[in-house]
């Protein structure tokens, strides 16, 4: 549950401005990320992979994670489908295998400040989750758990061009973008 939690994490966040202000935007700035935007990534040691921006979906957005395909190829294998509400704050996780996860009313685990959501799952899980995110200099301290469980591991991270998580570390876990691709100005 651990390792699907840092995946939400990295994926979530693979896409959010640069620094937290709580009257501006919390989620990914879908406003100013092209459609087709691609933000590669490592995770963990080999693992490589390609989020890629698919659009609108009625009021939210769509992004898609594939693992990264070798250079000049378009992404092929899928990893996860992630939906994101009006505001860019992930809402549900749909993976390649059919498991799925929700948020209601959405994550907060990489949003400033405290705050309490539902999590639920293929395998049945229904539980609150609590979160406390802080600036710590130029990083984020996100911390939380499973209510009436041991928390998580404490994560740190950094926030990019499009408010999303730049670099990652929980523990011996850790998530890096490598390059942005078909951005537009707002990639690095």
């Amino acid at each position: 549950m651990r390792m699907v939690m840092a995946a939400f994490l990295v994926v979530a966040a693979t896409l959010a401005p640069a620094a937290f202000a709580d009257d501006g935007p919390q989620g990914l700035r879908f406003d100013i990320m092209p459609v087709g935007c691609a933000i590669h990534s490592r995770f963990g040691g080999d693992d490589r992979r390609v989020t890629v921006y698919a659009g609108r979906k009625g009021k939210g957005h769509i992004t898609r994670t594939y693992v990264e395909p070798p250079k000049g190829k378009p992404p092929s294998r899928l990893i996860v489908t992630i939906t994101h509400d009006a505001a860019g704050r992930m809402i549900r996780k749909d993976w390649a295998d059919g498991d799925w996860e929700t948020f209601t009313p959405y994550s907060c685990f990489d949003l400033p400040g405290a705050c309490r959501y539902r999590y639920r799952n293929a395998d049945g899980v229904n539980r609150m989750m609590t979160s406390k995110v802080t600036a710590r200099g130029g990083n984020y301290l996100s911390e939380g758990g499973f209510e009436g469980q041991a928390p998580f591991p404490p994560t740190v991270f950094t926030r990019g061009p499009f408010n999303e998580m730049t670099a990652f570390a929980e523990g011996k876990t850790q998530f890096k973008v490598t390059r942005y691709e078909n951005c537009g100005g707002g990639g690095a």
